[in-house]
């Protein structure tokens, strides 16, 4: 009697180009429902705080600033600003353009944390010389004229330095935001599905020997020479790595889909073998044509707009 050959294992379903341009349409009519009104509230959120963080720091620029006719900073002042993060930023926000915390380390060359600040006056008085160096003239006229500033001064430079606050916190937490939400929203549906989440192994999955058992997922997981965003072990037994990917234009777009994801899945089907599956979750603007050459290139699509499309393969991968 002959053995029966095994069924063949389910697969996503591939969309046609007329699909992946509707796809796009709706993801990027979602994205500027979404743009015209979140920012704004989020941005209203934080003001208020931003207005005391820049308020705080404006009122001390005397110690905290290394001048001609001041030779050291207030070390622990500085040390307590550095370790609370919007009057760090507001910190930082003093130059001229505001000066980013990697460019913080690089132009010290040092480590700049409150630990750090507070332990060694040297370097709080380094800080103090370069905030000194890059301050902003139009926002702080009376710290070269060496005087008091007037109540307008005052006001106007809190008001703009809370406003370039507000602004880059706003900014930094919608990418992150977007991301985790599309993140979260696949992990409940793994959830709901039967998968259960177990912490990512320390130094990752190097080989399909280190493998999570069928039904588990793992969030920010390493695998193989890349990072995956979800490493999902399919009840069939494949391997389901999944990419998300949230872009506000169609140039963000390639770069997070063509360039990084499939990139990144050329080395798992190489490391792992082309019966696992590689797919990205999209949310935002994506050009359809560049959609396309991921799918054709190994990459499977999941669309925020529709992500029971999603539920539905993993109906079937059982």
């Amino acid at each position: 009697m002959a053995t029966p050959r095994p069924l063949p294992r389910a697969l996503p379903t591939l969309e046609t180009p007329d699909q992946i341009q509707d796809d796009c349409r709706q993801a990027r009519a979602e994205f500027r429902s979404r743009r015209l009104l979140d920012p704004l509230k989020d941005y209203n959120g934080v003001y208020p705080e931003a207005t005391e963080a820049a308020a705080l720091v404006i009122d001390a620029l005397g110690r905290l600033l290394v001048t001609p006719s001041r030779a050291a900073a207030d070390a622990e002042l500085l040390a307590g600003i550095v370790g609370h993060k919007l009057q760090f930023q507001a910190l930082r926000a003093l130059a001229a353009p505001p000066i980013s915390e990697d460019d913080l380390d690089t132009l010290l060359d040092a480590s700049v944390n409150k630990t750090a600040v507070r332990k060694h006056q040297p370097l709080a008085d380094e800080i103090g010389k370069l905030l000194y160096a890059a301050l902003d003239p139009k926002r702080f006229p009376w710290v070269q004229e060496e005087r008091a500033p007037t109540d307008a001064e005052r006001q106007t430079a809190i008001m703009a330095t809370a406003v370039l606050i507000s602004m880059n916190t706003v900014y930094t937490r919608r990418r992150s935001d977007e991301r985790d939400q599309l993140e979260g929203r696949l992990e409940q549906l793994l959830i709901e599905k039967g998968y259960t989440r177990q912490p990512a192994p320390r130094g990752g999955i190097a080989d399909v020997g280190m493998l999570p058992p069928r039904g588990v997922f793992m969030r920010q997981c390493k695998l193989g020479k890349h990072n995956a965003d979800l490493v999902v072990m399919l009840f069939d037994g494949r391997l389901l790595a999944i990419e998300c990917k949230a872009s506000n234009s169609t140039v963000n777009g390639e770069k997070r889909l063509n360039k990084e994801v499939v990139a990144d899945a050329g080395d798992w089907y190489e490391q792992f073998g082309r019966s696992n599956l590689v797919a990205a979750a999209l949310r935002g603007v994506f050009k359809a044509g560049k959609v396309w050459e991921a799918q054709d290139q190994g990459v499977y699509l999941f669309w925020w707009h529709r992500i029971a499309a999603l539920g539905e393969f993993l109906d079937k991968a059982q």
